[in-house]
């Protein structure tokens, strides 16, 4: 028989694979709880886990079994049976010398373990340690322990296949191309340093930042009754700011004794604040976080509708909105008259000599809010046609139709005021239909479907949703982005499909659940773990959750005032965004890289320095009330806690570590940051928790959540 492999490179892996058998069981019987540390060969493409200490520490050595570095992924087991009950045996084996696979093969179910043992091609080694077996029906793992992957690299012979473990899926969906992902064989326990890392890892993507008391909550309550706690938390309601009229402030405000009214009534300064109070401070975060991702979809501007109560009115719809349907979400965004007013749907005239409806809405709606301008798969990769080239989701004559639909719509009618074709500018409510002014014929062609003359106009603006609503882009497409705002700025296409399948049906046969949408992102299997290893993965904290991240973590007390002026400094002008595109593209990939990384496209080096000061001034400045806003409170971080552990600068750097980077900080930033804690005396705790905090908020570590 012929093999792929050379035989020196055969000999070299079966050289270390007998070499490696031989010491497995001695170092396993000494160890209370077993790590199981992973291992490349680069040059021949091979991984191998250990749990065993003495295996470890001759492969870092090198010496007689040269060319294995550690990767980083380590997981957890149990070294001995009674370390835990309900365990199994990890059967380990390696690929007999002459005919066997090239590789080792580590399997948790007894029926593997025996056929093994019968095939001439494998090698028995014994009990590599012991773990938690998934459930027969389902692979799924039970509490306190997390799915360990199996896949499969088969290369151009029988013998020339690999194995690898992994407990971060997203790792292994990355080898897609060249490795079959066999599924979850076994389940690693998780310490509790391991849960709260999770935790605090799900907390950055399910809130505006971790605190501590958070932190402990969820640790006791768990990920999906924290859930289910934010999914029933009333809603968080923007003041009902007061009509301004548009293009009268000079008017307006002369007859108004307040001497801010220009500031109050036409800028976003108080829809601002009061975003960012109830981001720091407020018990509804989840739902404000999905609010805050969903307008970062379905975009309008202050740049273009700088009216406190219409851009308070608008936002309010998010919220509202987060936890419902998408359907309804949809139809509510077109009839804001903000929305009508940004993309020119209000006052919509229809066909008549000299005049065409505007496109304007019509077309974002299908570019930026729903479907995308291609086909794409359930994963949300292009579909191509039979030429290998992208397939359009709409045309010109798609976008004329919808276009025909939007007509006839006015803002809602002033109090006591006489309805008129082109009512003025006014936001207090949803946009009314005008009969005489909506075109009335047949509309076609929609996305597959044509709408009949003739219908009411609010019937006929609900069938258009629709159509759209249906269109299989919009889970992928709007699943995807929502993905990049709360998790990971370059999902995997698996994990997008796993959204987009809650999306189309939320087990129950609802399509459009946003509960659904949500608890599927976050309880992700690519969302959940401890760590995440794979170099791609992870988000840019953009400015505004970087600002609400650090607050909370200091819980601190802000009537939001200093956070609404620095967001436009740090790039993100909340309530600004420069165009319908939002403040970054969901498609920009990081400079000199093939990763996808949105909010990189707002980070410079101006924004980058203004991170620094941004944070140098909330730990070491004062932040004091503003003296032209009655009840202004200024920004008071809160440092006892830390202070009160700065006795200790290795016990403080663990606090911070876990509640910052979620126990992640590498050995060369703890050094140098504990340097740094070590200079300051003894005697100034609140001078040295001060030094730490600023130092670990201002990393890369900290700034690029993973």
């Amino acid at each position: 028989m012929r093999f792929a492999i050379p035989p020196r490179t055969r000999r070299r892996i079966i050289a270390g694979v007998a070499a490696l058998a031989g010491s497995c069981g001695a170092a396993l019987a000494a160890e209370p709880t077993a790590t199981v540390v992973e291992f490349r060969d680069a040059a021949l493409d091979r991984y191998f886990v250990t749990a065993s200490a003495q295996e470890a520490a001759a492969l870092d050595a090198g010496g007689a079994i040269p060319g294995w570095s550690r990767t980083g992924v380590e997981w957890k087991a149990w070294a001995r049976a009674t370390d835990a009950p309900g365990t199994v045996p990890v059967c380990r084996f390696h690929g007999t010398q002459r005919s066997g696979p090239a590789s080792h093969f580590y399997t948790a179910s007894a029926d593997e373990c025996a056929s093994a043992r019968t095939d001439p091609q494998w090698t028995f080694d014994g009990v590599a340690f012991w773990i938690a077996a998934p459930d027969a029906a389902t692979a799924s793992c039970r509490a306190g322990t997390t799915p360990v992957y199996r896949s499969r690299q088969q290369g151009t012979s029988p013998r020339d296949v690999n194995y690898r473990y992994l407990t971060d899926l997203t790792m292994h969906q990355k080898m897609a191309g060249k490795a079959t992902l066999e599924g979850v064989v076994m389940c690693s326990p998780l310490s509790s340093a391991q849960v709260k890392a999770d935790v605090t890892r799900f907390l950055e993507q399910a809130t505006f930042g971790p605190t501590e008391t958070l932190v402990a909550h969820v640790v006791d309550v768990g990920n999906s009754a924290y859930l289910a706690e934010q999914f029933a938390a009333p809603a968080t309601k923007y003041p009902d700011f007061p009509y301004a009229p548009a293009g009268g402030q000079a008017t307006f405000c002369a007859a108004d004794p307040n001497p801010r009214c220009a500031r109050d009534n036409y800028s976003l300064f108080l829809v601002q604040n009061e975003f960012f109070r109830n981001a720091v401070d407020g018990g509804d975060q989840l739902r404000q976080r999905v609010a805050f991702a969903l307008s970062q979809i379905l975009v309008t501007s202050g740049l273009d509708i700088n009216l406190a109560y219409g851009m308070a009115k608008y936002q309010q719809i998010f919220v509202d909105h987060a936890f419902g349907n998408f359907e309804d979400l949809l139809l509510k965004v077109t009839l804001s008259p903000v929305m009508g007013d940004y993309l020119n749907m209000v006052n919509n005239d229809k066909p008549s000599p000299g005049v065409n409806p505007n496109e304007n809405y019509a077309r974002e709606l299908l570019q930026l809010f729903s479907i995308g301008v291609w086909e794409l798969r359930a994963d949300g990769t292009q579909l191509p046609d039979a030429r290998g080239n992208p397939i359009p989701s709409y045309d010109q004559d798609t976008i004329e139709a919808f276009a025909h639909v939007y007509t006839g719509w006015t803002y809602p009618p002033l109090p006591g005021a006489t309805q008129r074709r082109h009512n003025p500018k006014n936001f207090l409510g949803d946009m009314v239909g005008v009969a005489s002014n909506h075109d009335t014929g047949a509309k076609s062609p929609l996305l597959d479907a044509a709408l009949p003359g003739g219908q009411p106009m609010q019937t006929e603006l609900a069938a258009a949703i629709h159509n759209i609503f249906v269109h299989p882009n919009v889970g992928p497409f709007i699943g995807r982005q929502l993905i990049q705002k709360l998790v990971t700025g370059d999902p995997s296409p698996q994990y997008v499909a796993r959204v987009a399948a809650a999306f189309s049906d939320n087990g129950h046969g609802v399509r459009g659940d946003m509960k659904a949408v949500v608890r599927a992102v976050l309880t992700d299997p690519e969302a959940r773990g401890a760590v995440k290893l794979d170099p791609g993965y992870g988000k840019l904290r953009e400015p505004v959750l970087f600002m609400t991240g650090l607050a909370r973590a200091l819980a601190a007390q802000t009537d939001g005032v200093y956070f609404g002026s620095q967001s436009g400094a740090l790039g993100q002008r909340l309530f600004y965004p420069a165009s319908v595109f939002n403040y970054y593209p969901p498609t920009y990939v990081v400079p000199g890289t093939s990763s996808v990384g949105p909010e990189f496209a707002i980070q410079n080096a101006s924004t980058a320095i203004n991170r620094y000061n941004f944070a140098n001034t909330l730990v070491f400045g004062t932040i004091a009330p503003l003296a032209t806003l009655p009840g202004a409170t200024g920004t008071q971080p809160d440092w006892s806690a830390l202070a009160a552990a700065a006795a200790d600068p290795n016990a403080l750097l663990d606090r911070l570590d876990a509640l910052l980077l979620h126990g992640t900080m590498s050995a060369a930033q703890r050094s140098s940051i504990l340097r740094a804690v070590g200079a300051v005396p003894a005697t100034s705790p609140l001078t040295r928790a001060r030094t730490a905090f600023y130092l670990m908020a201002t990393s890369s570590q900290y700034q690029v959540e993973r």
